[in-house]
């Protein structure tokens, strides 16, 4: 009988294992489901689901469950991993995809490590090397069935409306960004969702991957940076970025600009993490960048 830790959406996590009626299945999979003893360790859920990691023997897996108020379009996130893997980018290995008996979409993935905590210029370089990966990569031939082109401002700022001067503003700024929706993008390039094992890093959380502008995605990477770390450690991550792809500073201000009137709208509609000086930091930011407006602080 299989040892375990936890339970998922009120069933154990063998129960919720069993009951996933898989529509994408790898060798991996049949041999989980049919091999060994399996042990179930809950992993830190995030606010579409429930995540699960799944050990057998020394091999570890992950399965995230898609139970909460999020409904991504799983499958294409599924199949987007496949393509990014197959062209040697580092994202997490796939190994199926399915939905419970609920009809909660599921995907399970191999294990990577932990996110990345502690960084450096070295780590950075790593990193960086690898988001850049990411935007060079053709996207030829995937729009559709693995890569989604979305409306810029319905799916980044949703529930916007409630803000028409933020709408205006946001407007504006579109206006003025000559955007060009032509490449991979990850949506939400965060230390959180960087896995590091071995001294290899991983790319995770693929819900927002999608045809998109790589100067929005680096700059939306940098701010949190910025905010929650500091504007050094943004800076080198900056710097290392464009030792692999150019691109001018000055061109980023006007994305800088969209990517914080975003956080500031995540805020004020659900509320986003907070220390003690992030406001301050944030202060900072819109004072700084010739395209924003004090009057978004209020």
């Amino acid at each position: 009988m299989n040892h375990l830790e936890g339970k998922v959406a009120g069933k154990t996590m063998n129960d919720s294992l069993v009951g996933i009626e898989w529509h994408e299945t790898t060798p991996i999979l049949n041999n989980l489901t049919s091999g060994a003893e399996l042990t179930f360790s809950p992993l830190l859920s995030g606010f579409e689901a429930d995540v699960v990691k799944i050990t057998q023997g020394e091999e570890h897996f992950v399965l995230k469950v898609w139970n909460k108020s999020s409904e991504p379009d799983v499958l294409r996130q599924y199949r987007l991993l496949e393509v990014l893997r197959r062209q040697g980018i580092s994202v997490s290995e796939s190994i199926g995809y399915g939905r419970t008996e609920t009809g909660d979409s599921v995907m399970l993935t191999r294990f990577h490590g932990t996110a990345v905590t502690k960084v450096n210029p070295s780590i950075f370089k790593k990193i960086a090397t690898v988001f850049a990966d990411i935007h060079r990569l053709s996207p030829d031939g995937l729009e559709g069935r693995v890569l989604a082109r979305y409306d810029f401002i319905g799916y980044f700022f949703p529930g916007i409306e409630a803000f028409p001067e933020m709408k205006e503003e946001l407007i504006r700024l579109v206006a003025s960004a000559d955007m060009k929706m032509d490449r991979i993008i990850h949506g939400d390039f965060n230390l959180g969702n960087i896995l590091e094992e071995n001294g290899q890093y991983t790319v995770i959380d693929w819900t927002n991957g999608q045809l998109g502008d790589p100067r929005y995605d680096l700059s939306w990477a940098c701010l949190l940076l910025r905010i929650y770390l500091s504007e050094s450690k943004s800076l080198t991550f900056l710097y290392k970025y464009q030792e692999e792809m150019p691109m001018t500073t000055a061109e980023l201000e006007i994305f800088e600009a969209l990517a914080c009137l975003r956080w500031l709208l995540l805020d004020r509609i659900s509320g986003v993490p907070k220390h003690v000086d992030t406001m301050k930091k944030v202060r900072k930011i819109v004072r700084d960048n010739r395209f924003l407006n004090e009057r978004m602080l209020v």
